[in-house]
């Protein structure tokens, strides 16, 4: 399984920026259609990024940001992510499970006219808006294209008319929410938002802790400058790999003698902590 802890946002209006991003640390790295992109320069973009993807095929995952659902714009956006070649796409604006079956259905029957139905074509709702995240978990188990949710904080709280502060505070809910619904629909740990201020490191690192700790495994960036501290955060210790290493040993050993109950570092081990340990070692390769 490939662990990916950072997403990067480019805007598909320029060449040398997607090949930046590209070559950069970003595990995945997102083409922009949306929010970065002018409305009369929407149709040059989408090309844009098409016949880069065509012409400079990544050694990593690259996704398009569609403009959203409301809009005339969505279908020739996926149609150009599906013919380039991208792994998948970001829908803004997610709001109900209706219209994310509606987009994955179009994705389908696309995939499965070029004799592509085998494809893994990965989806991701942008969570962004109170209905969005109210309706979160109809939304993450609308469709098997649905890979994990993304949240949108900088919308999320315009959409509330709220203060974004440094402390997060008005973030918990729908963190919280946001999680919970991706784990009870049984896809992987969502991620969390971007930080809009390039110079302060120390809050990147401070809102991605926070992020990590209410269940995020990856988050957005806007900058290659943000993407170590991205991964310092998601990424375990050595310690902590080392303290997994020894769980899935000692408690596999011991479930052959019919135990499922042992103690590792003077810490119990049962069934959920010996599989908490063992998702960690996914990390070892990376």
């Amino acid at each position: 399984m490939t662990v990916k802890k950072s997403y990067l946002f480019v805007p598909a209006t320029s060449e040398k920026m997607m090949g930046k991003a590209i070559v950069s640390d970003a595990d995945c790295v997102i083409f922009d259609l949306e929010d970065a992109v002018a409305i009369h320069e929407k149709d040059m973009a989408r090309e844009r990024a098409k016949n880069f993807l065509i012409n400079n095929p990544p050694q990593k995952d690259v996704y398009i940001r569609i403009n959203d659902f409301t809009t005339p714009l969505w279908r020739n956006d996926i149609d150009a992510a599906i013919d380039s070649g991208a792994f998948g796409i970001i829908v803004p604006k997610a709001e109900n499970g209706i219209n994310m079956y509606t987009i994955c259905e179009y994705i389908k029957n696309r995939l499965e006219c070029r004799g592509e139905g085998e494809r893994i074509f990965e989806v991701l709702p942008l969570i962004e808006t109170a209905r969005g995240v109210h309706f979160a978990y109809e939304i993450a188990n609308s469709h098997p294209f649905i890979a994990r949710l993304v949240f949108g904080s900088i919308d999320y709280c315009l959409d509330l008319d709220c203060e974004l502060t440094p402390g997060g505070d008005e973030l918990i809910y729908a963190r919280s929410q946001i999680v919970n619904s991706s784990i009870a629909a049984g896809i992987e740990n969502p991620v969390d938002a971007v930080f809009p201020d390039l110079s302060n490191e120390d809050d990147l690192y401070n809102e991605a802790i926070r992020a990590k700790r209410c269940g995020f495994k990856a988050k957005l960036a806007i900058h290659p400058k943000q993407l170590n501290t991205i991964h310092r955060v998601f990424t375990p210790t050595e310690d902590e790999m080392e303290e997994a290493r020894e769980i899935v040993k000692a408690f596999e050993e011991a479930e052959l003698s019919g135990i499922a109950s042992i103690s590792v570092r003077n810490k119990l081990v049962d069934y959920p902590v010996y599989k908490k340990a063992k998702g960690l070692l996914q990390y070892s390769s990376k």
